[in-house]
């Protein structure tokens, strides 16, 4: 069963940071969705939590230079 977690993500500022963000979370195994919005400052990611899990999310969006404030939303999907 798939996940989808919502982050809120401090530093963004453009469509190109936005990108930035799905191109990194999307080369971490088990995720099949990702996208950013600069202008609410979220980034949603639809994951499988048996092949990544938020730590990693997390981890993926700091080392690119953004910085997590928290967590809008978690679901089951």
């Amino acid at each position: 069963m798939n996940q989808t977690v919502t982050l809120r993500v401090e530093g963004m500022s453009c469509t190109g940071c936005e990108q930035r963000l799905g191109v990194v979370l999307h080369r971490l195994d088990g995720v099949h969705e990702a996208t950013a919005d600069h202008r609410t400052g979220e980034v949603r990611v639809r994951f499988d939590p048996q092949a990544t899990d938020r730590a990693a999310l997390v981890e993926r969006i700091v080392t690119a230079g953004y910085e997590v404030v928290g967590e809008a939303e978690v679901s089951p999907q």
